[in-house]
């Protein structure tokens, strides 16, 4: 058999397995397949197994290596498919804007789902195949369709776990850490089963039972790792209610506080009515002009802040943003924090980062402020200017000492104690993940100030 036709051969295997691998992992992730990151990664695929390949070839060359070849596939394929699965995980990163260990474990089950299903058909090929006089027609069934098949797999794959909205479970399983790192280790055990029994078994013939096995596993891991993932997303709106609720208390307290406000004003302003009307009897016109001056700044001072927050909150209609400031809010009032908040035009959901990550983005910038903010008369300012293009938050807090601009980006940096900067750190990964959003910090005016511009959907 001619070399160029053995070169094509696996070449051609190497881009079918490349293509279903990238299909798999982005439709674990619910994301549609594009050609450009897929292309890019083929490529890759294809070029980093021609090295590894080199490679095995050149340590069999040695005397010895036979001895030691079951060990060797188990380390080469281990180390192998790992390092094709961190690399598809940056390529999904950069190209679709998923989490990077997300789209790792999508990758170790993707290679588990497409390595399971080429190694069976392939080996069975090869065991039932009849003796053929061609090498070519040989090679055409063990190794052609076997890898061809790989890409209509991966599609009835993906369309099953769309169907069942696998992705939208999937991405409960990184809520937690020791979720995050239970999900990587079990997707990366399945991804290395096959080095595994073939080190343990490498003399297995296949068979109906062989196979049936085998496709059965790939059904129990989807279904299994759904399990989890369904628990996880019922925890996480277990807690999301009861974060909920607590907001929904502070609203209520809100409220509560600016009718005693309000009742408070109405007893005083009926003291201050009674003076005014006898200076109304004497004519006394520059003692009532003085009178509603100061009633004017008794009013702003008692009730102009709470009616400006509640008139803020108004005209958010995104339900979880506004009983997100409406705790912030609540929790400055009781750490005795200075707050002001401007909405200008109603706030709505139509931007492009998920409401979980503006959540947590605006929840991380408030939190900072409210921590920088000085102890003796510390003030906060949250601005939520909707407009056509994008929304524009800015959160700025006034300080003691002025922050280093050029260490905020530096992981980790912190002014509140040791093991206390990670705030930021995930505040940056969100970022990083909304394709168009834009972060910016200064200091202006006294003010540490905090942008984020997030574009609309």
């Amino acid at each position: 058999m001619p070399l160029s036709f053995r070169l094509f051969s696996v070449g051609f295997s190497l881009v079918c397995f490349g293509v279903g691998l990238y299909a798999l992992a982005s439709g674990i992730l619910g994301k549609k397949m594009k050609i450009l990151p897929c292309l890019i990664y083929t490529v890759y695929y294809l070029l980093g197994n021609a090295l590894i390949l080199a490679g095995m070839v050149g340590a069999y060359a040695q005397a010895d290596a036979y001895e030691y070849e079951n060990v060797f596939n188990l380390l080469n394929g281990t180390i192998g498919n790992l390092l094709h699965s961190a690399v598809l995980a940056l390529v999904l990163r950069r190209f679709l804007g998923t989490d990077f260990w997300q789209g790792l474990a999508a990758s170790f089950l993707g290679n588990f789902i497409a390595y399971t299903a080429n190694s069976v058909l392939q080996e069975a090929a090869s065991y039932y195949s009849p003796i053929f006089g061609g090498m070519y027609l040989y090679t055409f069934i063990t190794i052609f369709i076997p890898y061809l098949a790989v890409l209509p797999i991966a599609a009835i794959v993906v369309w099953i776990l769309r169907k069942s909205s696998f992705y939208r479970y999937f991405s409960h399983l990184f809520s937690r850490r020791s979720w995050a790192a239970g999900t990587l280790l079990f997707s990366f055990l399945l991804m290395c089963v096959w080095q595994v029994l073939n080190w343990l078994y490498p003399d297995t013939e296949p068979g109906v039972g062989y196979s049936i096995f085998f496709f059965a596993l790939i059904v129990a891991a989807l279904f299994w790792v759904q399990f989890l993932a369904m628990y996880a997303a019922g925890q996480d709106k277990i807690r999301a209610q009861e974060e909920t609720i607590a907001q929904n208390q502070a609203h209520m307290e809100l409220l509560e506080e600016l009718q005693q406000e309000i009742r408070a004003f109405r007893h005083d302003f009926t003291n201050l009515f009674s003076g005014l009307t006898l200076q109304a009897q004497e004519g006394d016109l520059a003692g009532i002009q003085e009178f509603m001056r100061k009633t004017s700044s008794y009013f702003d001072e008692k009730l102009g802040q709470e009616i400006q927050q509640m008139d803020g909150l108004n005209h958010i209609t995104l339900y979880p943003l506004r009983s997100l400031l409406t705790a912030k809010l609540a929790d400055m009032r009781k750490r005795e924090i200075h707050s002001a908040l401007e909405v200008l035009y109603p706030v709505d959901s139509k931007v492009m980062m998920e409401t979980e990550d503006l959540l947590r983005s605006l929840g991380i910038l408030i939190d900072n402020a409210m921590e920088a903010a000085p102890q003796m008369a510390g003030t906060v300012r949250i601005v939520l200017l909707q407009e056509e293009k994008e929304l524009y938050i800015a959160v700025s807090n006034n300080y003691d000492r002025a922050p280093e601009l050029s260490a905020l980006s530096r992981k980790g940096y912190t002014t509140k104690g040791k093991g206390r900067g990670t705030g930021l750190t995930s505040y940056r990964r969100i970022v990083s993940r909304c394709k168009g959003c834009v972060a910016r910090t200064y200091l202006k005016d006294g003010y540490f100030v905090q942008e984020l511009r997030l574009p609309a959907a």
